[in-house]
């Protein structure tokens, strides 16, 4: 982040702080105790009055202002949002701070370990063992990827996620991968049944902030849905979107297809939450699933959420 958006943030949650009336009512937190590896969650806090808040989370921190929503017992009510993932191989307990004006509210998720499957494929052996003549372009491709995933703007997605094709699973988020017999780093996305030339929905409103034909994921679409949430579409036989374009949820984005590298026509869908790539499955219902297992929602029975916190001394 910086220094600019860094004295931006501050300023935000100092403002807020000053703009909060006395009467407002004690902060009301919606933060779930225990989430699998690899699935997002969404946080919020809510008050009867104007607020903004700094969520520290894993190696970073995004300030989030709170916007109007339905009131409380004849009240307004105000409330910041956010949505947080946890990685693939995290253990343990997993702290999340709140930064509210001068105060700070601690919060300990612990993480459910998942055993994720693991997938055996044949491909061309160029994609297992990529050609000389083509490293600088899967090297320019990762850096197209970088940037676009630096990005941080305002919130535009909302839950439930929209599923961009109607097929089912083919292969699930997470899984080892095994190529031509040698392993490679773990599923980052959810393979989705499509035929050839089938449309492609956007998950939610967003920009593509990235349309291009990649050596791997062949022509691929980044949508930004703002706080570091974008949705990823992989394999497509064309684009129907530019570079910049506004779009909206379940807008047609894209055809389906078989391009870069695949054994057959589908549409890899990832969804990548702060830098962290997750299961996108669960959160295509609302409220979603905040546990289980890989690319199906298993939600725990007679939990609620943490409804307190240990305030810091």
């Amino acid at each position: 982040m910086t220094a600019r958006k860094l004295l931006t943030s501050a300023l935000i949650v100092l403002l807020a702080a000053l703009a909060s009336p006395a009467w407002a009512d004690p902060l009301r937190w919606n933060v779930p105790e225990r989430v699998s590896q690899g699935h997002a969650f969404p946080v919020s806090a809510e008050s009867s009055a104007p607020f903004a808040a700094v969520f520290s989370w894993l190696d970073g921190e995004l300030a989030v202002n709170a916007e109007p929503a339905a009131a409380k017992d004849g009240k307004p009510s105000w409330k910041a949002e956010i949505l947080l993932a946890v990685p693939l191989d995290a253990k343990g307990d997993l702290p999340l701070a709140v930064r509210v004006g001068g105060e700070t509210e601690n919060f300990s998720i612990r993480t459910l370990r998942v055993a994720w499957p693991q997938s055996i494929l044949k491909v061309p052996p160029r994609y297992v063992q990529p050609p000389e003549d083509v490293q600088e372009k899967i090297a320019r491709d990762r850096e197209h990827s970088r940037k676009a995933l630096a990005l941080r703007t305002d919130r535009r997605w909302t839950l439930p996620l929209h599923r961009p094709v109607p097929g089912g699973i083919t292969s699930p988020f997470g899984g080892r991968r095994v190529f031509n017999g040698q392993p490679r780093a773990p599923h980052k996305g959810t393979d989705l049944r499509s035929p050839e030339g089938a449309p492609v929905r956007a998950a939610a409103d967003g920009t593509a902030v990235l349309v291009e034909d990649q050596y791997y994921g062949g022509i691929t679409i980044y949508l930004d849905h703002g706080q570091g949430v974008f949705s990823v579409y992989c394999h497509l036989l064309q684009a129907s979107v530019a570079m910049g374009e506004h779009v909206a949820r379940g807008q047609v984005i894209a055809r389906s297809g078989s391009t870069g590298r695949v054994t057959g026509a589908h549409l890899h869908f990832g969804f990548i939450v702060q830098g962290v790539s997750v299961d996108a499955m669960p959160l295509l219902s609302f409220p979603p699933a905040v546990t289980g297992g890989p690319s199906r929602s298993i939600a725990e029975k007679g939990r609620t959420p943490q409804k307190t916190s240990r305030r810091k001394k």
